[in-house]
């Protein structure tokens, strides 16, 4: 009986193992094919993330191929702009130089005015100027002719007009020399 009661409790223990074999096997196989369909959604993922990417460096490269461009187009134009500007100061030194011999003639026309009149008469029209207008004719005379004709001015304008033509000179009237 013993023996009986043994073949029995063993031939369940096998029907049960196989039972369990069973399940292990189905549970792989459930396991497998979730797995297989995350690989595909993976996979999915991957491609999107590819398309993404090259869509992405398609946009990159048209950029800067843009921003190329337009560095090539300001370029030019601040050659364009620096190339006005050489013009310009050009043309702007020729007409200083032009003005600086049109003022020159100018007084020198109006010293030999002066030059020819009574310093009395030089002196009293002078001292109706303005300083600054009065020192450059002066500027212009001989030192001679500036002393003769100062010397019949107000004594306040001609220090007026003495200061002027002074920092004109670069002289230094506090000079102790």
């Amino acid at each position: 009986m013993k023996f009986i009661f043994l073949l029995i409790l063993l031939s369940l223990e096998l029907f049960s193992y196989e039972n369990s074999t069973v399940d292990c096997n189905e549970i792989f196989e459930q396991r497998k094919s979730e797995i297989k369909e995350e690989l595909l959604l993976l996979e999915d993922k991957k491609q999107s993330i590819k398309a993404l990417k090259e869509a992405n460096e398609e946009i990159l490269a048209k950029k800067e191929k843009k921003l190329n461009e337009l560095k090539k187009s300001l370029e030019a134009q601040k050659e364009e702009v620096l190339k006005i500007k050489k013009e310009t100061l050009e043309i702007y030194e020729k007409n200083q130089k032009l003005l600086k011999e049109i003022s020159d003639i100018k007084n020198s026309k109006i010293a030999k005015a002066y030059l020819k009149m009574k310093d009395s008469k030089a002196g009293a029209i002078l001292d109706q100027m303005d300083s600054k207008k009065a020192a450059t004719i002066l500027s212009h005379l001989t030192p001679k002719k500036i002393a003769t004709i100062m010397a019949k001015m107000d004594p306040a304008n001609a220090s007026k007009v003495t200061k002027i033509l002074s920092s004109k000179m670069n002289i230094d009237l506090n000079s102790t020399k």
